[in-house]
């Protein structure tokens, strides 16, 4: 399966990259996908350039779901260079095993706009850039992870927002990951442009009374919230590209 990169602009110099990797395995390859969420540590944690990385499964349907989805699997990365990132996607053996058990597999390259929080205590992207490109598609990423009296009040809000995520113009993905995704929940999503984001994000939205309820409650242990600009993709899922990166 080919997964070579389309890029709109370069990488900046001396940036650290970040990659979103989704792969959907078929029903036959469903056990193997899921015994690498053990087995891919080793050598990921051995990949040179590697700074961070987390391998998280998938809910189900669009948007964000509390019903895995055993078919789907991410791997988010943090690169310490353009080049650190080709050669784990161009010669990795790893990755080259993920590609051949993969029925559908996608990746974006990402830089930060802007962000704030932590995962597990470290901040695990750059800082935000300048100068980029005007109509990169957009990018979002939270995470959180839940303290236990903060369960029932965050799912329960989860469904009307989800609701609201999947009609929204603009929206090319939008997929609910984590590495223990009722305690730790990741998001991820895709967006025309920023002012299509921040629709969804604010303006006394659902969304928004969300986020406002979580932080009076103190539903989280932790949290982070970071902006992307997709500079670059390759593959596809659901048989196209989310980010549709035009070349340059």
């Amino acid at each position: 399966m080919p997964h070579g990169f389309t890029w709109a602009c370069p990488a900046p110099a001396g940036a650290s990259l970040t990659t979103v990797t989704v792969l959907r395995f078929a029903r036959g390859a469903r056990m193997w996908a899921f015994k690498q969420m053990g087995r891919a540590r080793a050598p990921l944690a051995a990949t040179p350039g590697l700074l961070f990385w987390r391998l998280c499964g998938s809910g189900g349907g669009l948007g964000f779901s509390a019903r895995p989805d055993l078919s789907r699997y991410a791997l988010i990365a943090t690169w310490s260079s353009g080049q650190a990132l080709a050669d784990f996607f161009e010669r990795s053996p790893l990755f080259a095993d993920y590609l051949a058990h993969a029925d559908e597999a996608w990746t974006a390259a990402l830089t930060v706009l802007r962000g704030r929080g932590s995962w597990g205590g470290t901040c695990p992207f750059g800082p935000g850039l300048a100068g980029l490109p005007e109509g990169l598609p957009v990018a979002a990423l939270t995470r959180a992870r839940l303290r236990l009296s903060g369960l029932a009040g965050f799912w329960s809000r989860v469904p009307a927002i989800n609701r609201r995520l999947v009609a929204m113009p603009g929206l090319r993905l939008a997929l609910g990951i984590g590495e223990l995704p009722w305690v730790q929940p990741v998001t991820f999503s895709v967006w025309d442009d920023v002012a299509c984001l921040e629709r969804f994000a604010y303006a006394g939205s659902n969304h928004e009374a969300g986020a406002r309820a979580a932080y009076a409650k103190k539903w989280f242990a932790e949290d982070l919230f970071y902006r992307f600009a997709a500079i670059g993709s390759a593959g596809a899922l659901g048989g196209r590209d989310p980010a549709r990166v035009t070349a340059s």
